[in-house]
């Protein structure tokens, strides 16, 4: 079974991405009329009789507005490795053995761990940087942000094609 056979892409009646759940939840949900399969993966759920099988839903669209609070991202080092696609913002080396984390305003000029201070530096970069704010290196300023949730989605190494269009590809 491969991995893109067991998610499906919720989405609102306004065709807005809202979560990723599992295949069989999806078919819950469905089944009990709360929602419609707009796309299906290509694999079925088999069944105690051999000549039943359901498609896996890839695309579920909820009728009813969702009420959900904006979904703030977890500031954690994975989340920044993937805002900043597991390259070093400073000199673009996707090695993922040598990442670290680095503060754009070092921690001893009162640097937060904050996701606008915090990104992705290789360790030469994160060395030669040491405790210099970008001005004093000489880099230009990498700019981070929060990241949305949907971007997030996007970095997931699991997308089938057909969530796509949902997700602003």
């Amino acid at each position: 079974m491969k991995k893109t056979d067991t998610k499906c892409l919720v989405i609102d009646h306004a065709y807005f991405p809202r979560s990723v759940i599992s295949t069989e939840r999806a078919f819950v949900i469905v089944y009990k009329g709360n929602a419609e399969v707009i796309h299906n993966h290509e694999t079925y759920f088999g069944t105690v009789n051999k000549s039943i099988a359901y498609p896996k839903p890839s695309v579920i669209r909820v009728y009813k507005k969702l009420k959900m609070e904006y979904t703030k991202v977890p500031l954690t080092r994975k989340n920044i490795y993937k805002r900043d696609s597991y390259t070093c913002v400073y000199c673009g080396d996707g090695d993922k053995g040598t990442l670290t984390l680095d503060h754009v305003i070092p921690r001893a000029k009162g640097g937060k761990d904050t996701w606008d201070n915090l990104v992705t530096s290789c360790s030469k970069c994160n060395s030669e940087k040491a405790d210099l704010d970008i001005k004093e290196w000489g880099r230009p300023h990498p700019n981070p942000k929060r990241p949305h949730y949907l971007m997030l989605m996007k970095t997931l190494d699991y997308i089938p094609e057909d969530w796509k269009i949902y997700l602003f590809y």
